[in-house]
């Protein structure tokens, strides 16, 4: 669901000697009609790149409105931010004109950051470009960490050493791992010393523009700029828990900040800059997708893409499928063709075997099954660190699209009052269970050590049909919250 963002090094520097030199290839895009009543700000036209953020919700829940991706023009000189609803035709990266007029309530104007103005027109001046990638290098991903006070802020103790061994550490040992070795990152440069902002989080374009200037990175494919803002969300400084901007792929490069220094956080916010979105659980009450549903950010616990806490978690089938990192040879891809097939699990979590099956549904979405079993990158859930009593067993995703990519569905649906207790999602042994959004009916039929073995029954679509990724999305998205932010139930670690 991905839009095409460039790298920013592409991108961005076009961007100021544009303001007034690419009229020529504008072409006007139809936009929908913001629901929101605007207050009586003065209209403007500024040109600018289109950017998408993620605030992140912290551990307190404060700060992550509503999960929603925000999405900014940037200009030459500042930014202003549009509802995205009202943008979804603006790809992002690309250079746009928009004509803007008063701003517009919504949660994140309620939480600290710029409001939102009333997007009235807009014109596509140039497309976003693909990255080059550039040549090899021992590191696919160079990381500049900045320790950044933000107006008013204080050092709060947390030192560079800390946040480059964060990096350096479990953080660029997991993506090595996710991707056999493919994605290489690492800190290239320390800033010594604390960087004195003068401006906050409520506009985080210009807060890491800011802060580039005075450090001098330079943005370009696989460079990213990481910054630490000292403080706490709902400090004042506008800022949430983590906020990463959305890039189109690994190589992509991008800005992202952290108000702490746990490895699943930057992880996740890393995540984003490679163009991941959240992974997020859907929860029914009648059935894996009948009767009342929800679908609640951050749920799914397995994947660092969900909630950040002491584990950083392996990434489920459909995002690793979607980053690349998933090899063919690991995949069965089952078509809607009414057809039962009996296939055996591999452990997600291990190298060799069927590792994760694809299916398509009946109405043209895409479902995986995976195996999480409590051995390799997944031993801790079977061990004192699954704190939240994961289990282990087979898994069904359905893929989604921004800023939730991918859905952890229920295999025992309770009722709606237990659903933030409920992290329990795994599908029962011996028992069939159907995804009537897909028309597809799945019985685990053994679960072993070595592999879990699955029977499959799909529905024949009208023309059969093959998986598919969801498409489009926001440039930046707020970073994962701790558990405890998202219900009273599991206790936080």
């Amino acid at each position: 669901m991905r839009l095409q963002p460039t790298s920013p090094a592409d991108r961005r520097r076009p961007i100021r000697a544009l303001a007034g030199a690419v009229a020529a290839v504008a072409v006007s895009l139809a936009l929908p009609a913001t629901a929101a009543q605007a207050d009586e700000t003065p209209v403007q036209t500024v040109v600018g790149e289109v950017v998408q953020v993620y605030p992140e919700a912290g551990p307190a829940g404060d700060h992550d409105a509503d999960g929603a991706p925000l999405t900014l023009v940037e200009t030459a000189t500042g930014e202003v931010r549009i509802p995205t609803e009202a943008a979804g035709d603006l790809p992002v990266g690309a250079t746009v004109e928009v004509t803007v007029g008063g701003q517009l309530p919504d949660a994140a104007a309620e939480a600290g950051l710029e409001p939102a103005l009333d997007l009235l027109d807009a014109q596509l001046l140039r497309p976003a470009e693909a990255a080059d990638g550039g040549g090899a290098a021992p590191l696919t991903n160079e990381v500049t960490v900045v320790r950044v006070l933000p107006p008013g802020g204080s050092d709060d103790g947390t030192s560079l050493e800390q946040l480059v061994a964060a990096v350096d550490g479990p953080v660029a040992g997991f993506w090595a791992d996710e991707s056999d070795g493919a994605i290489r990152v690492g800190v290239t440069t320390a800033v010594p010393g604390w960087v004195q902002a003068t401006v906050d989080c409520a506009e985080p374009t210009v807060l890491w523009n800011q802060v580039a200037a005075a450090v001098g990175f330079q943005d370009g494919p696989g460079r990213h700029l990481l910054l630490y803002v000292a403080g706490a969300p709902g400090d004042g400084s506008g800022c949430a828990y983590a906020m990463g901007e959305v890039g189109s792929g690994p190589d992509s490069g991008g800005r992202l900040y952290v108000r702490d220094v746990l490895p699943s956080v930057i992880s996740h916010e890393l995540g984003h800059n490679f163009g991941l979105g959240h992974s997020s659980g859907h929860q029914c009450d009648g059935a894996v997708e009948g009767g009342t549903c929800r679908t609640a950010a951050y749920r799914d616990y397995y994947d660092v893409m969900g909630a950040s806490w002491s584990q950083v978690g392996v990434l489920n089938a459909p995002q690793a499928a979607a980053l690349g990192v998933l090899p063919a040879a690991a995949q069965a891809v089952l078509p809607a063709d009414g057809a039962t097939t009996t296939l055996t699990l591999a452990p997600l979590s291990g190298r060799t075997g069927t590792r994760a099956i694809r299916l398509a549904g009946s109405d043209g979405g895409t479902y995986w099954l995976e195996y999480r079993a409590p051995a390799l990158r997944d031993a801790w859930l079977g061990a004192a660190e699954n704190r939240f009593r994961l289990q282990t067993g087979v898994l069904l995703h359905r893929a989604g699209s921004m800023p939730d990519t991918s859905l952890l569905l229920d295999g025992t649906p309770a009722p709606a009052g237990s659903w933030d207790r409920d992290l329990q999602a795994a599908l029962p042994v011996g028992t069939p269970v159907s995804a009537p959004g897909g028309g597809l009916t799945v019985t685990v039929t053994d679960v072993t050590a070595a592999g879990a073995t699955v029977t499959v029954t799909t529905t024949a679509a009208a023309a059969a049909v093959a998986p598919t990724t969801p498409a489009g999305g926001p440039a930046v998205l707020a970073g994962a919250p701790a558990p405890a932010s998202r219900g009273p139930a599991p206790a936080a670690p």
